[in-house]
């Protein structure tokens, strides 16, 4: 006996002939259902119902050899779906169903957190805009509250008592100008809404932590969330990540001065996300380059780790780092001493002269 399926059925032909068979309901969706377990290499209902009626059944497909038949080579012969009751049409719409099915597989956490981190950088620059109107704007009325508060507080003081005659502080030496009632109505509603941005955007922050934690928990680690998330982001996915040398790591976010460096001939990009780590910006210049280069090493190896072993190596990997951290600063301690170029051929025939 030999099994074949097609899309609408599944067969149990004995030399070339149907003896039993099994149709597939006349449904795109219920024929998408099915097309999508052949797809993933599982073996269906029907088939199984089928290969219990025989005592030996060839296929000639390794996914049913998997599940108790015996491979051959035999070409399995055209069964016209029309003789069946189908037709092209409902193939057609089974088959929308289908890539509808693989589109809505495809979406990823990673794009989920991609979004975040886009939707984190939007928040960011937004709210530093309207910061910078508001100490404009309040600035013409009571300039000096800038030295004596911070960002914070500044937004809740405008926010909650207006103009500076209200304020929890002597304000009567002030050289502002005098607050009308719209301008404090308009200052106070811009303070609040600023106040509502940075709300948001600890917020999506605190979900891009526990994303990424929870997709790449020893890159987070190692890097902190919101970098790693950035690394995932640029990369793709985790698995991108973890395919990626480490060369490649360090350079991720830096792709344009790259390419300017390989069409203009400028100075190599040394980091590119990398840089955002307290490591490698607090870091004397002639040091970064090295330390983003022993940085990224690790983080290429973490990513590893998340992709496919799921071991918890961050603190290994961590120590590891410290020492050769360590052994940089101590290697560059001084910073280096440049040459001079040497003058080009005309330039010392011009100094014969």
């Amino acid at each position: 006996m030999l099994l074949q399926t097609t899309w609408f059925g599944s067969f149990l032909l004995d030399e070339g002939k149907v003896v039993e068979q099994r149709l597939f309901p006349h449904d795109p969706k219920a024929l998408a259902e099915r097309l999508a377990v052949v797809e993933d290499w599982k073996v269906l209902g029907e088939e199984r119902e089928l290969m219990g009626l025989a005592a030996e059944v060839f296929v000639s497909e390794p996914r049913l050899e998997r599940a108790g038949g015996r491979f051959t080579s035999e070409r399995a012969p055209f069964l016209d779906p029309a003789a069946y009751g189908f037709d092209r049409t409902l193939l057609h719409a089974a088959m929308v169903e289908l890539a509808k099915r693989r589109m809505r597989k495809a979406i990823r956490t990673e794009d989920h957190l991609r979004q975040a981190v886009a939707a984190v950088d939007d928040l960011l620059e937004q709210e530093n805009g309207l910061v910078e109107r508001i100490r404009e704007w309040y600035g013409l009325h009571f300039p000096e509250l800038a030295k004596m508060v911070d960002e914070p507080e500044y937004l809740e003081l405008v926010a909650k008592h207006g103009r500076r005659e209200k304020l929890p502080m002597d304000a009567r030496e002030s050289v502002g100008a005098e607050l009308g009632d719209a301008e404090e109505a308009e200052l106070q509603g811009m303070a609040r809404l600023a106040q509502s941005l940075t709300a948001q955007r600890a917020d999506l922050e605190r979900y891009v932590e526990k994303t990424v934690r929870g997709i790449a928990p020893n890159v987070s680690e190692l890097a902190g969330p919101m970098i790693a998330a950035r690394l995932v982001t640029l990369a793709g996915s985790v698995e991108d990540l973890a395919r990626y040398p480490s060369g490649t790591v360090q350079l991720l976010g830096a792709e344009r001065a790259l390419f300017r460096h390989l069409k203009t001939g400028s100075r190599p990009p040394k980091h590119g996300v990398l840089f955002q780590h307290p490591l490698i910006h607090r870091a004397p210049p002639w040091q970064r380059g090295a330390l983003a280069r022993t940085f990224a090493g690790r983080i290429a190896m973490a990513a590893r780790a998340d992709a496919y072993t799921h071991r918890h190596i961050a603190p290994e990997l961590q120590a590891s780092l410290d020492r050769a951290v360590a052994e940089i600063r101590r290697r560059k301690e001084e910073k280096p001493v440049r040459r001079a170029p040497r003058p080009s051929v005309h330039a010392r025939a011009r100094r014969r002269r």
